[in-house]
């Protein structure tokens, strides 16, 4: 899913109970100069789950191709709150999702970075980049270069909040807030596989709001997206991936917002704000660049329903919006216009119950959603650029 949606997802749905109760868990400040110890993992080649496997519950996907996908899990623990205090699964695919097998996943406990002290060495999110090269992280980080087969730990300069991958580096968003509110954030960046991390010039953040700053990269460029606590004017940088230029703010052409999304692929650059939100509802406008968000025009503004949490951008333009008790909304034209699909219904429905579900494109017709806190028909797939969605249930 998006980076740092579940943390939104959930302080956002606690937010809503209380206007119909409070925000998500404030976190524990981060401590830039904290050091982990390196750390490797093996396990015996893959093998499929008993047959009388219990379903899984799906915490986050990553596709490198319409075949063959990762999807992180927890196993089925009722009497614990949530998240389970177990050690991540992990499932993989070659078939675009319709079957599902049981991989080595690294060996780490379940985090959730909404909790107040989410565990040092946790994972709550996957990325691959292919079919050998991943990463699992929040509030740690762990990588693997042979498909999952081996899992080792890298250092990191303090809690992983969002990570990402682009043209050979890796860059991540390290920080956190206190239960007063008081937020630090700040990027870094190091050559993949590496643990030599620098700081990005010029991205410290203070005054995150809900879930924290986003993060987007396309090629050399990235992104940094940061909204306020209280409704007002969001920040947007942009910079080199490498470091080797200070980062600079770009216009943001939305007045204020509690909540946004970015996405960013190919020189093109979708931004998405939403304004306060209230009963379950939330007026919501996007923006489209083709310059890499030095000038804008304003798309169709995507539907009342749901709080804003998060884009996922194919090269082609469709798109996808997640968020916290909201349908996926979905355009298959660059945001001139939104859709939503009958084919998601009942997840829909459970979403708007509290059970989040987001969305991420693969390419312009293939596409993955995961719904959270539930055991059957974790996983929705679209091989038409989300008009129709079949569910998968993943043990």
């Amino acid at each position: 899913m998006p980076r740092n949606l579940r943390a939104f997802l959930i302080a956002a749905a606690l937010l809503a109970a209380t206007a119909c109760s409070a925000p998500g868990a404030a976190r524990t400040p981060a401590a830039l100069p904290t050091q982990a110890r390196p750390a490797t993992s093996s396990a015996a080649p893959p093998a499929a789950p008993p047959a009388k496997a219990k379903p899984v519950g799906a915490l986050s996907v990553s596709f490198v191709s319409p075949s063959t996908g990762w999807l992180l899990a927890q196993p089925q623990c009722p009497d614990q709150a949530y998240p389970c205090k177990a050690t991540v699964l992990m499932r993989k695919t070659v078939n675009g999702g319709r079957s599902w097998f049981a991989v080595p996943g690294p060996p780490a406990p379940l985090s959730d970075m909404s909790q107040s002290s989410p565990p040092a060495d946790g994972v709550g999110q996957i990325l691959f980049t292919s079919t050998r090269d991943g990463w699992a992280y929040g509030p740690a980080l762990w990588q693997t270069t042979d498909g999952g087969a081996t899992w080792r730990r890298l250092r990191v300069p303090g809690q992983v909040s969002g990570f990402a991958v682009s043209d050979g580096r890796m860059l991540a968003i390290i920080g956190g807030c206190d239960s007063a509110g008081n937020c630090a954030f700040r990027g870094y960046a190091a050559a993949a596989g590496t643990d030599d991390w620098r700081p990005l010039p010029g991205t410290a953040m203070t005054g995150a709001g809900i879930g924290g700053p986003q993060l987007a990269v396309s090629g050399p460029v990235g992104y940094l997206l940061e909204t306020t606590r209280e409704v007002g004017r969001p920040a947007l940088l942009t910079g080199p991936v490498t470091g080797s230029a200070r980062w600079r703010p770009l216009p943001v052409p939305c007045p204020h917002a509690w909540s946004g999304a970015i996405a960013a692929v190919g020189g093109w650059l979708f931004l998405g704000c939403g304004s306060e939100p209230g009963a379950g509802n939330q007026l919501k406008t996007a923006y489209l660049s083709r310059d890499g968000g030095r000038t804008w025009h304003q798309v169709a503004s995507p539907p009342f329903g749901g709080y804003l949490g998060g884009a996922s951008m194919s090269r082609g333009g469709t798109i996808f919006l997640s968020g916290s008790r909201m349908d996926i909304y979905i355009s298959r034209d660059r945001g001139a216009s939104w859709h939503e699909s009958p084919s998601l219904a009942s997840a829909a429905g459970q979403a708007n119950a509290g059970l989040s579900l987001a969305g991420t494109t693969v390419t312009d017709s293939f596409g993955v959603a995961v719904q959270e806190g539930v055991y059957t028909q974790q996983v929705w797939l679209t091989r038409d650029g989300g008009r129709q969605w079949t569910s998968v249930t993943v043990h």
